[in-house]
């Protein structure tokens, strides 16, 4: 092979043709057409062997369960022993899996995976984008010789149906309950609780000796998919179950099944009562419309009454603690219960072979006891959990594809299958979810009898957090559910807000998945293609990528023409040799950025083509308080950014400038300069362990010093979150900025400061009247940059509290992140994203401007 177009030594090129060239003209020499030649049949011979692998059946499964990372690679191995002719690809996304599949689906095409965690998701069954499993149920498990159905928990496939249609494929079981320390417990002479009564009454007599009774995580993340969120369903279901008859399907709905909900009735002591009963969404939505099932509710009141007087015993500022700090306490038994899911189990078994004897403890596990003083309550509490691992095949309407996915499901739902998972987990001290609903699957003695409380308490029905799973509708209640937990918000008050949103969800549904309202008529999303237009650059990345380069193209002709000789050969030279930087530029810069701006204006949700809607988005970012509350944060946050980038840097760059010794000014230097090596990541959770306010080093420190008294919440207070943002980083001093005006003042000549000193000896005023002036440029600089970065940085403040507690921290890059990638309205997220960019354009000009302003013409 030729490579780089260089001659061979000695050989003759006599196949290809010479060309003469005019003087000046620019061209490629027979060398160069030769390694063009010799690249394309590489590429050629490059598809072959790609076409040839295509013919190999490639499944893509890809999962949130990292713990099962290793087992998953010994089945897919396993697997692809017994069938040559198929590869399995596993995909472990321990950490944003909800927005990495997201993105997949929006993405489309390949780059779906066939087989997921479905569980992270809501919307797409509606869309059609998944497989049916039911025909596939009854036929024979190849690796079982049984039905498939028997292989699989009965109970668990009646709870995950769609319209009766079976989509999801349960592997393990996950439910929630509490963990208590055995020593503490012994040691106040307490029994498990028989009651919720007697269990808070535990929990008063911890308290009282002066331990926290109940560690609990209290961020964003524990009330849109955590321990909080939990409780509330846990509870809702316990006093709103009641409200089933009024939204079950009845005779002449479409979706009545005369087996499942003729006959039901309520039997507290059967919680697996209400599980087959069929509900109908419109039915749900016409009771909140219409008042019969109103938020402001006497069992909304009680619920909400009960979930309050518990926050009482968890540990002062929980809202701004994490699971994995609220874990700690209990580990450190500085808190004598906590939370948890079933698998800290494992987990903990895990965890505690890594401490010192003398730091572990005796632990146990028990269920959540009985409401019994309470007469609006419906029933004791039922699990939140169900699969922890569930899977579903995604629709790409390939028959045979989709045959040999399924085949491999059934496979990884075979008893074999079952137990390597387990036993290879167990081997790699991983932990393991909960039990098995794998037929078959055995667990060690110990384990089983640790998992069995969580086991036997039937499944929640309906509970308000959000609704119908509209994740958008979540996300506000959990704005108002913090206010409210934090004091700033009256039970009356929160109960309406939250009525109000709820309404105002029904009405997004109602268009999103075309509902009448009718529960006898079968409602049909509306099927909007979702392959891409061609013909639109803005959505085929492909031509923008030419349209851009042709721009180039003609640019660089245009250029070339008002060239002659040996100046119009440069030019060729350098528009060859800007091309392939142009190219990238063009792929991930430009087509990106131009086609967000396209978006802006489209209707463009998750599984649909985008639709144009003109100012549809404007007109709604406008009354979006979120996005105004986050303006008003932003300016807060701008002001800090120009000061942290500028004053601060600058006063280090004069204190090292003064400093006498070379070798002290090197030293310090260097200091400033190491933390540029650290990852911005690492910052950010170092910050969060300082503000833990519980564990972390800044309470601590002020206990220490006797100031016990002004430890906080950092992160839990509305009032403190966001000055907490801002002090993030001290002292500040950004290696960036420090180089650039030691680089500044470096520059200025030795001369100009000698003549000033010949009137006078004033070390600020020479700085007012030479340095600043003088450096006026890389200030200008800086400026711009702080600006630019602050308006679209918001990762630090994702991490850090998720935009709470309530909106407190939230700024509209945060709002944009949540609308297109956690909500999908990637529509009204490029919107948002059009809005920041215009605000950057102009203050960007207006700083340029008013700084140049103000530089002397000298």
């Amino acid at each position: 092979m030729i490579s780089g177009g260089m001659p061979i030594p000695g050989h003759s090129c006599s196949c290809v043709p010479r060309f003469r060239r005019l003087p000046g003209q620019a061209g490629f020499s027979p060398h160069c057409w030769l390694a063009v030649l010799s690249m394309a049949l590489c590429a050629l011979a490059v598809h072959g062997r790609a076409e040839a692998n295509d013919a190999e059946d490639r499944i893509s499964l890809a999962t949130v369960n990292a713990n099962y990372r290793v087992a998953l690679g010994e089945i897919a191995r396993r697997y692809q022993r017994e069938h040559p002719d198929t590869s399995v690809d596993i995909t472990v996304i321990g950490q944003g899996f909800e927005t990495w599949i997201r993105t997949r689906f929006a993405a489309g095409g390949d780059l779906i995976p066939d087989i997921f965690n479905v569980n992270y998701v809501s919307g797409y069954v509606e869309q059609g984008r998944f497989v049916f499993l039911d025909r596939y149920l009854d036929e024979i498990n190849p690796y079982t010789g049984t039905k498939w159905r028997d292989c699989l928990d009965a109970a668990m496939l009646d709870r995950y149906m769609w319209h009766q249609r079976i989509y999801q494929i349960p592997i393990d079981f996950i439910d929630i309950a509490l963990f208590y320390n055995a020593d503490i417990f012994d040691e106040l002479d307490l029994d498990i609780p028989a009651t919720w009564e007697e269990f808070l009454g535990h929990c008063q007599a911890i308290e009282d000796a002066g331990i926290i009774p109940v560690a609990m995580p209290g961020d964003f993340d524990s009330f849109w998919a955590g321990t909080v969120g939990w409780l509330f369903r846990m509870f809702g279901d316990a006093y709103l179950r009641g409200f089933v008859p009024l939204i079950m399907s009845r005779p002449g709905d479409w979706d009545y099944e005369s087996e499942r909900n003729a006959s039901y009735h309520y039997d507290p002591a059967n919680p697996y009562s209400d599980l087959r009963v069929v509900t109908n969404k419109e039915r749900l939505f016409n009771a909140i419309l219409s008042g019969r099932l109103d938020a402001g509710g006497k069992e909304f009141h009680a619920l909400h009454r009960q979930l309050k007087a518990f926050s009482d015993y968890w540990q002062p500022g929980f809202m701004g603690t994490n699971q994995e700090s609220a874990i700690q306490l209990f580990y450190r038994q500085r808190a004598a219960m906590c939370i948890l899911t079933s698998s800290h189990v494992t987990g903990i078994i895990r965890d505690f072979k890594r401490l010192a004897p003398e730091d572990r403890f005796r632990y146990g596990v028990f269920w959540f006891p009985p409401i019994t003083s309470d007469p609006l309550v419906q029933g004791p509490f039922r699990g939140v959990g169900g699969a922890g691992m569930t899977l579903a095949v995604t629709q790409k309407d390939d028959a045979a594809h989709e045959r040999r996915v399924v085949d491999f499901l059934m496979y990884l739902t075979s008893p074999e299958a079952g137990q390597l998972l387990v036993d290879m987990t167990l081997a790699a001290e991983q932990p393991l979810t909960g039990p098995f609903v794998v037929s078959g699957v055995e667990l060690p003695a110990d384990l089983s009898e640790r998992f069995a409380p969580f086991e036997g308490h039937g499944y929640e029905k309906i509970n308000f957090r959000g609704l119908a799973d509209e994740q958008e509708s979540v996300a506000d209640w959990i704005t108002i559910c913090q206010e409210y937990f934090g004091g700033r918000l009256s039970l009356d008050d929160y109960l309406n807000e939250y009525h109000r949103q709820m309404v105002e969800a029904i009405g997004r549904l109602q268009e999103r998945l075309n509902v009448d309202l009718d529960p006898t008529t079968e409602d049909v999303p509306e099927k909007r293609p979702i392959h891409k237009r061609l013909w639109n650059p803005f959505e085929n990345g492909l031509l923008a990528v030419l349209v851009i380069l042709a721009c180039f193209g003609l640019l660089g002709a245009y250029h070339c023409r008002r060239t002659r000789g040996a100046t119009r050969r440069r030019t060729v030279t350098a528009y060859v040799l800007l091309l392939p930087t142009f190219l990238l530029l063009g792929t991930f810069s430009y087509f990106p950025a131009l086609s967000g701006l396209y978006h802006a204006f489209t209707r463009w949700e998750e599984g649909h083509a985008a639709v144009f809607n003109g100012l549809d988005n404007l007109r709604k970012l406008a009354s979006d308080m979120a996005v105004w509350r986050g303006a008003g944060n932003m300016g807060i946050l701008l002001a800090a950014s120009v000061f942290k980038a500028t004053v601060v840097p600058f006063v280090a760059a004069e204190l090292l400038q003064a400093l006498v010794r070379r070798r002290l000014r090197y030293w310090f230097r260097t200091a400033f300069l190491v933390p540029m090596v650290v990852p911005g990541m690492v910052g950010i959770l170092i910050w969060r362990f300082i503000y833990d306010p519980s564990m972390g080093m800044l309470n601590q420190g002020l206990e220490a010093v006797g100031l016990g008294r002004w430890t906080s919440s950092w992160l839990g207070e509305p009032s403190l979150a966001l000055p907490a943002i801002i002090f993030m980083g001290f002292p500040w001093i950004g290696a960036l900025g420090l180089l650039i005006y030691m680089a500044g003042l470096m520059n200025i000549p030795q001369s100009v400061h000698e003549a000033y000193r010949l009137e006078s000896d004033s070390t600020l005023r020479r700085i007012f009247s030479i340095d600043i002036p003088l450096v006026r440029g890389q200030t200008r600089l800086l400026v711009i940059l702080a600006f630019i970065g602050s308006l679209q940085d918001f990762q630090g403040i994702l991490i850090m509290t998720g935009g709470g507690p309530g909106l407190a921290t939230t700024v509209p890059a945060l709002r944009m992140y949540y609308e297109a990638f956690r909500f999908s309205n990637f529509g009204y997220g490029s919107a948002i994203g059009f809005a920041l960019f215009v605000v950057i354009l102009a203050i960007t000009l207006f700083n340029m401007k008013v700084l140049k302003a103000g530089e002397s013409p000298g």
